[in-house]
């Protein structure tokens, strides 16, 4: 059997179990306004405590790690793709809905990480060193992209700003610090290991 007739690598069970309840939990929190009733930190922690969460399952010898390995690098990296919510950041903020300084952050960023990473996964694969490296640069580019929106969101929060962040702690937008930011921050961290490796 060839490679290119293997079959694609299937996420477990459980896994898509657990990461669905997750979103539900993470939907049902946003539409009763949970987060916002949450003292700072109490945001903050609970993010951090999903991506502390989200790490260590992916990271522990198991079956979704397993599935993690088996996901071809370039996958991993096109997910990325996703993140053009940045734009609704930035058109809430021009409408006076959102902090505009956490929208410039956040949202800029995260539409330069979706494009780079369609550029990258559409241009070069990452098997050379020399490629490798434009994959490093754009996978340190989008970590330190969310960590600036999560530390911005922070500061605002801080410091009472009107309009402040609370259009992401309800829905629909809620479901990107509390279930895709997790995801996309040990994504981050995988797909580094997986270059480290050269595999």
């Amino acid at each position: 059997m060839t490679a290119s007739t293997l079959p694609a690598p299937r996420l477990p069970g459980a896994a898509a179990w657990a990461a669905a309840v997750w979103l539900i939990l993470a939907i049902a929190a946003g539409a009763t306004g949970f987060f916002l009733r949450l003292p700072f930190p109490g945001p903050q922690l609970i993010i951090l405590g999903l991506v502390v969460l989200t790490l260590v399952a992916g990271l522990v010898p198991s079956r979704l790690s397993a599935w993690i390995e088996a996901t071809p690098l370039r996958v991993l990296v096109g997910v990325n793709a996703t993140r053009f919510v940045g734009i609704a950041f930035l058109a809430l903020a021009a409408q006076g809905q959102m902090n505009q300084a956490f929208a410039d952050r956040a949202g800029w960023g995260d539409i330069a990480t979706a494009t780079l990473a369609i550029a990258l996964v559409v241009t070069w694969a990452p098997i050379t060193p020399a490629r490798r490296l434009w994959y490093h640069a754009w996978n340190a580019f989008g970590f330190l992209d969310l960590v600036v929106a999560v530390g911005t969101a922070t500061a605002v929060t801080l410091t009472g700003a009107t309009p402040g962040v609370e259009r992401v702690l309800t829905l629909p937008l809620s479901i990107v610090p509390t279930f895709f930011v997790p995801l996309f921050l040990a994504n981050h961290v995988f797909i580094f290991r997986r270059l480290v490796r050269g595999s």
